[in-house]
């Protein structure tokens, strides 16, 4: 049975996510999530802090504890109203860059108008092969997301999504499955394959898969509208929000 909706334990899951494919060193103001083997990847190493008071020696900690390990500081929200308000002055006088950037969060939440493909065929990825590998390294820029993605693997409850035209990969989705809430990442068409109705088809398959394996509350994050566009045709609802979306990172070297 699927309990009510609450923001507070979805934005609970998302803070926790990146457990399921990196390190992390628990604090008493926060959690510091880190891998040495994939630097590059900003999502396997950034810090979060949840409590407040006291950021100078929160800040200060997490600049030794990333330069310590060579990978770069970088500090992400906790979903908190005005944190960044009571950030600041200690980020800045630490030498922090701040980023705030536009997203929402989405939940699936009625029937969507969305269909499926006859040339795309989707299955469920339990591990990657050459050619998957080469293409999203090609289309992502770098190893770092074969890195993360690899790693996601390894937990049962992680769900990579592959659609294939005529045996080539065309598009990817992933859903992790957590307790009560579900988190739809990865979602990606290559620009040759665009146009055609595949990310419409893999977004339709996607929430029927979902709905097969759990019945969890189903959440995205986006910033692109016409992502977004696609996720309210897909059935997702946009969430309330009284937070903003930043991060702080310090340049080394």
């Amino acid at each position: 049975m699927t309990l009510p909706f609450n923001m507070n334990r979805m934005l609970e899951t998302e803070l926790h996510y990146p457990q399921r494919f990196t390190n992390m060193t628990q604090k008493n103001y926060g959690m510091l999530f880190w891998n040495e083997g994939n630097k590059a990847s900003h999502d396997s190493n950034h810090a979060v802090i949840t409590d407040h008071l006291g950021p100078e020696a929160f800040v200060r900690d997490i600049d030794f504890f990333y330069k310590t390990k060579g990978i770069q500081p970088r500090i992400y929200q906790s979903f908190k109203a005005n944190e960044l308000e009571k950030l600041r002055p200690a980020l800045e006088n630490h030498g922090f860059h701040i980023e705030t950037k536009p997203g929402q969060f989405f939940v699936h939440d009625h029937e969507g108008s969305l269909s499926a493909s006859s040339e795309l065929k989707i299955e469920r990825l339990r591990s990657l092969s050459i050619d998957v590998m080469e293409t999203i390294a090609i289309e992502y820029g770098g190893d770092w997301t074969i890195k993360v993605v690899e790693r996601h693997l390894l937990h049962p409850s992680y769900n990579l999504l592959g659609g294939f035209v005529n045996g080539e990969l065309a598009s990817l989705a992933s859903v992790g499955v957590f307790a009560g809430y579900s988190r739809v990442d990865d979602v990606y068409t290559r620009d040759k394959f665009r146009g055609r109705g595949f990310g419409g088809a893999m977004i339709d398959y996607l929430v029927r898969y979902h709905k097969q394996i759990s019945d969890n509350h189903l959440y995205l994050y986006s910033a692109d509208p016409s992502a977004i566009k696609l996720y309210l045709k897909g059935g997702f609802s946009q969430i309330p929000q009284n937070f903003d979306f930043w991060q702080a990172w310090k340049e080394v070297g």
